[in-house]
Order: C-alpha cells, then sequence, then structure tokens
C-alpha cells in the first residue's frame, strides 16, 4: 500500500527508531495556546534558535537521534505540528503548510525570537519552505528534507493512490479528522517558482538518493531558491533524518554556523 502520509509512522515502527524521552518531556515540555489549537513543544540547549519540523503524522520524537547533538550547538525548539503529536487543533477547514508556518511564528513570537532556523522532515520541510516565504524577516538558515513544492513532487501515482484512500475514508464516513493530513497532501503544497524564486533566507535541501521524492524535484527545489545548497543521502530513503541522523546533523551544525 503506497501512503506516504504515514511513511514517518510507519519508519519508527519497523524499527527506525530507538524509546526516548523526546516528544514526552515533561520538564522541557511546554503548552502554546492558540484560539484553535495547543502547539506541544520541547526546548533544549542554548544560543541560536533552531526549530525542528516532523514530517505528516509524526512527532518531536522524529528527532530523537539529532536532538542530543544539535542542542549542544544551539536552542534546540522541537514542536508537534498542529493535529499530530501532542499538538491539538480545533480548526475545521482544511489544513494548510502556510497555517502550519503561522503556527511556527507564533511560538517564535512567543518565546520572543526575532530570527530563526529550521531543520524540517518531509511536511516540516515544506512548512519550513512556506515560513521563509511569508516571513523572510524572520527566516535565517533552512533546511528541508524530503520536501516538495507542489503535490506531483512525489510522483503522479503516488498523488492518484492518495486520492483513491481519501475516497474510500470518506465512503466509509470516517471522522473528517481521520483524512485531513491526508487530504492536505493531495491539496498541498501550492508554492510557486516566481515564490522560490524570491526566498532570502540560506536554505540547505536535502533528500535520500531513494526519496519518496522525486530526484528531478528535489533538484527543481534547490535550483529555483537563489543560492540554495543540494544534497542527496546515498543509498537513504525519505528517511534521512533517521537512517544518517550522525552525518545529517553534521550538516546542519555546519550549514548554520558557516
Amino acid at each position: 500500500m503506497k501512503i506516504i502520509y504515514l511513511i514517518t509512522f510507519l519508519l519508527y515502527n519497523l524499527g527506525f527508531t530507538q524509546v526516548s524521552i523526546f516528544g514526552n518531556n515533561a520538564e522541557a515540555g511546554k503548552i502554546l495556546h492558540l484560539k484553535d489549537a495547543d502547539i506541544y513543544y520541547e526546548v533544549y540547549g542554548k544560543g541560536e534558535p533552531l526549530f525542528l519540523l516532523h514530517g505528516n503524522g509524526g512527532s518531536i520524537d522524529a528527532f530523537s537521534k539529532e536532538i542530543p547533538e544539535l542542542s549542544k550547538h544551539f536552542k534546540v525548539i522541537a514542536m508537534d505540528t498542529r493535529a499530530q503529536g501532542k499538538s491539538t487543533d480545533i480548526s475545521t477547514e482544511p489544513l494548510t503548510y502556510i497555517k502550519f508556518a503561522d503556527d511556527v511564528k507564533a511560538l517564535a513570537d512567543e518565546l520572543k525570537l526575532k530570527k530563526i532556523n529550521i531543520l524540517g522532515w518531509s511536511d516540516g520541510g515544506n512548512t519550513g519552505i512556506e515560513f521563509a516565504i511569508k516571513y523572510p524577516k524572520m527566516a535565517n538558515k533552512i533546511i528541508t528534507s524530503g520536501a516538495n513544492v507542489f503535490p506531483s513532487g512525489v510522483g503522479e501515482n503516488e498523488v492518484e493512490n492518495m486520492k483513491k484512500d481519501a475516497d474510500k475514508m470518506r465512503a466509509e464516513n470516517k471522522p473528517a479528522h481521520d483524512f485531513r493530513l491526508l487530504q492536505l497532501m493531495i491539496d498541498e503544497p501550492k508554492i510557486t517558482k516566481e515564490q522560490l524564486n524570491k526566498i532570502k533566507a540560506k536554505v540547505f535541501v536535502v533528500a535520500g538518493e531513494n526519496d519518496l521524492i522525486l530526484r528531478s524535484h528535489t533538484e527543481y527545489i534547490a535550483k529555483e531558491i537563489p543560492n540554495s545548497k543540494l544534497k542527496i543521502y546515498k543509498g537513504a530513503s525519505h528517511g534521512v533524518p533517521v537512517e544518517r541522523a550522525e552525518e545529517l546533523s553534521k550538516d546542519v551544525i555546519k550549514f548554520i554556523k558557516n
């Protein structure tokens, strides 16, 4: 079954992760109360702020392997995206990556941060790009892993499979919450070439050699964002943050500090 909205969840449950406190740390965890959502987040370390944004259906523990190292160099703010992990959502309109970016902005404001860095995996990478577009003065450096800027970046067949799954869920009268995250990837993102061309933040585009995101699409993103950097992790899948955690952490540290 080809349903990429559960990729992160599947990676965790196929043995790609370890038991950790990240995402369930009472001492580090806090909640930002918004009008239509409660955003759960954890803060580690000191220094330049680095937001960690997980993939669709995931949570903070997506970065369990990165947080210990990254928090030695930065103030790491790991957050559960609305309607995922420990974050809630009572809105009724469709979910969008722009809305997710607004939540990042709200949390940055809550923490009184004027400029931030972002490491985003999959949907988190999409959100990072949307943040750089909408909040250029706040976006310093953005690292995306397995991001896409329009739905067919995963391939037309995958999009059609997701549409079939969504239709099936509706036919079975599943609660709207159950397929909102799936519908998100069918409809979004809708980032144009012109928007990519205007990004001012420094961007590091990352993907696995065997990523779900088409290689041509990853290369397109890097090509259209001015002065961006591209790296393809040899032998890796969509799960670069899990499969290449040590290498990714080193690359992130180097990219932000240089």
